[in-house]
């Protein structure tokens, strides 16, 4: 099966680095697995973006470890970030082991409604090479960067990038194609029925997601087209959003079953495919 990658595709999800650093009218968050030090260095005038609490909510049985955050807290997190819908958000991954974080913070803010989000290619380092400042002073408030305050919607805008539940995970394994974005010794010890496997770290090198070319390969050998269901799990719905993310730069719709393996596998109902 041939994927015919869309020309504005990749535009709409990544930006280079030499055209971040020109935007200035957009929100930077920089994304990060854990807390940063207040004194350490950042994007000049980021907001930090960390997995958990502002990208997941409360792990449970049935969310799995990294459900999505819950909507009014998130709206919270995002008035606080000075983001509404409408802004320009450009995402960069503190480090290239953050990237799957950054493609969670591009995922989330999609959900919540974001239309304009892009993930910075290559994260903070490129941006620094590029000529990017860094600081450790206060984010720049939304007024600052010549943003409008305001606050967004509590209620989630759930037709970008769709999550899904078990139910909807089980149904595009049968009618589609389940991408399974965990390591594959995790992939044979238990899975989805019907997944196949694709681990999800691997399409970022050095933090920049790979060339076009090299992503419309990899869709085609997993039989992922535009014209037919899509999706992707993980352990804890992260790794899987670089799935779901380079999946969009291609032009190919995916959802992203958030509570991933850690949900599925406390359903002892739930059968597993060795």
């Amino acid at each position: 099966m041939t994927v015919t990658v869309a020309p504005t595709a990749r535009a709409s999800v990544l930006i280079s680095p030499q055209d971040a650093v020109r935007a200035l009218d957009s929100v930077f968050l920089e994304a990060s697995r854990e807390p940063l030090e207040p004194s350490a260095a950042r994007i000049e005038g980021a907001h930090v973006a960390v997995l958990t609490p502002d990208l997941a909510g409360d792990p449970s049985p049935d969310g799995g470890r990294f459900p999505l955050p819950d909507p009014d807290r998130l709206a919270a997190t995002l008035t606080r970030w000075g983001i509404r819908r409408g802004t320009s958000v450009i995402v960069a991954a503190r480090t290239p082991a953050d990237s799957t974080i950054a493609t969670r913070a591009w995922f989330v803010l999609r959900w919540a409604g974001i239309d304009d989000v892009r993930v910075l290619d290559g994260g903070r380092g490129a941006w620094v090479a590029a000529g990017g400042s860094l600081g450790s002073g206060p984010a720049s408030s939304a007024a600052a960067r010549g943003v409008p305050s305001g606050v967004v919607g509590a209620k989630p805008s759930l037709s970008a990038v769709p999550p899904l539940d078990a139910d909807g995970a089980r149904d595009v394994a049968s009618e589609g194609v389940l991408i399974d974005a965990r390591p594959e010794s995790a992939f044979e010890r238990g899975r989805i029925p019907g997944a196949v496997n694709a681990p999800g770290g691997a399409l970022f090198r050095d933090g920049r997601l790979l060339p076009d070319e090299e992503l419309r390969r990899w869709a085609e050998a997993l039989g992922a087209a535009p014209d037919a269901p899509v999706a992707a799990y993980c352990g804890g719905g992260v790794a899987a959003s670089a799935t779901v993310f380079a999946l969009h730069s291609l032009g190919i719709p995916a959802g992203l079953y958030v509570g991933s393996w850690s949900a599925w596998s406390a359903d002892s109902g739930r059968p597993v495919e060795r």
